[in-house]
């Protein structure tokens, strides 16, 4: 499942959220993470960084709750492997 996270320089609030994305990449190996410079992001319609997108679908704005992140993930494509 691709992730993308758009992100700007100098944001506290990207840098926790590519963190925890970096971390769940390494766990869950069906994750692909893509980081994006907000200034090189050509698609439409994002205006708050972070953004989240999941299969080029904006999931969310601002620090990601991993939790529901997973919720999220696990309902919609059924399963997520740890990969320990």
């Amino acid at each position: 499942m691709k992730l993308s996270l758009i992100i700007t320089q100098n944001c506290v609030a990207c840098t926790r959220a590519e963190s925890i994305l970096n971390n769940l990449v390494l766990k869950y190996p069906e994750l692909s993470l893509r980081i994006i410079n907000a200034n090189d992001y050509t698609g439409k319609g994002i205006s708050i960084v972070p953004a989240l997108l999941i299969e080029d679908e904006l999931y969310s704005y601002g620090d990601i709750e991993e939790p529901k992140l997973l919720s999220y993930i696990s309902r919609r494509h059924n399963t997520l492997h740890k990969n320990y």
